[in-house]
């Protein structure tokens, strides 16, 4: 008898693996935002106030450890930067960017931490990265240095003991920055950012983001709750999303866990340009997310 229950829970429980963003953060609303953010200024220095004789000095914009500042404000805070690189737009960057400064008065050593909300690293998930793109804004002489590091402890400066990287000289052009979580599966973890450039000028964050492949599991029962359903399966071109609840999303994996090119248009996906096969479709409704495979002839 307990080989039938044990066989009953495994049939009505699946799980796919697909590569998902398990953290995002580009200052623009994909994300907490800058308020679910700890800043630190320990350094406890005076951003200069000007770096020409109109008075003009984007430092002095800069006023706590981190702000978030667009790239158009960066771009207009003064006619007359001798010597300091604008560009249009570092390269992978746009809209509002994380900026934090090095250059005061008198000279000194930055010491501004950024730190993100609580992160949850799902339990079985693999190939996970977190991405970063920084610059820096000055000329070749003023490139700026920074740590990043990761706590599973807590989110005080001090928790911040493992370095995950060590960024000597970060170019003034846009360069991604990648490394492994994988030691972090399962785990809660904080990642902090800290410029510690000494006497050098501004430098840019943006599109820090954590993926990797992750389980997904939905039971039976779960299903039956939420009435959810999808049709024709087989299907050939449009497939139709029956649901009691509305849909506010809904997106494709194939049985390797790849996200497939679909879009959801109200309760259907065209699947006319997927190749033959075994599919998933995980929905999402406020009741959560359900998952429901497929076949595309």
């Amino acid at each position: 008898m307990k080989k039938i229950l044990l066989l009953g829970a495994f049939m009505g429980l699946y799980t796919l693996h697909a590569q998902t963003t398990i953290f995002q953060e580009n200052w623009d609303g994909a994300g907490p935002g800058i308020g679910a953010w700890t800043l630190y200024n320990l350094d406890g220095n005076t951003p200069i106030s000007a770096v020409n004789a109109g008075g003009d000095g984007l430092p002095a914009l800069v006023t706590n450890a981190w702000n978030v500042l667009s790239l158009s404000q960066i771009q207009n805070s003064g006619p007359d930067y001798t010597g300091f690189a604008y560009p249009s737009g570092a390269t992978g960057m746009s809209g509002n960017v994380a900026v934090s400064n090095s250059w005061y008065d008198p000279a000194g050593v930055a010491n501004d931490w950024l730190v993100s909300p609580q992160i949850s690293i799902p339990a079985g998930s693999t190939g996970v990265n977190l991405t970063w793109v920084a610059t820096s804004l000055g000329a070749s002489s003023f490139l700026e240095d920074y740590k990043v590091y990761i706590s599973t402890t807590g989110n005080q400066s001090s928790n911040f003991t493992t370095i995950l990287k060590t960024v000597t000289n970060q170019p003034n052009t846009g360069s991604t920055h990648t490394v492994s979580l994988n030691s972090y599966v399962g785990q809660n973890v904080y990642i902090a950012f800290r410029n510690d450039s000494n006497d050098q000028y501004i430098m840019l964050l943006d599109n820090i983001k954590i993926t990797g492949t992750t389980p997904l599991a939905v039971s039976e029962s779960a299903k039956a709750e939420t009435k959810i359903s999808v049709y024709p399966n087989p299907v050939s071109d449009m497939l139709i999303i029956k649901s009691k609840a509305k849909i506010n999303g809904a997106e494709i994996f194939d049985q390797g866990g790849r996200k497939m090119n679909t879009v959801l248009d109200g309760d259907r996906i065209n699947v006319k340009g997927l190749a033959s096969g075994s599919y998933i479709v995980t929905i999402e409704t406020k009741e959560g997310t359900i998952t429901e495979k497929f076949i595309k002839k």
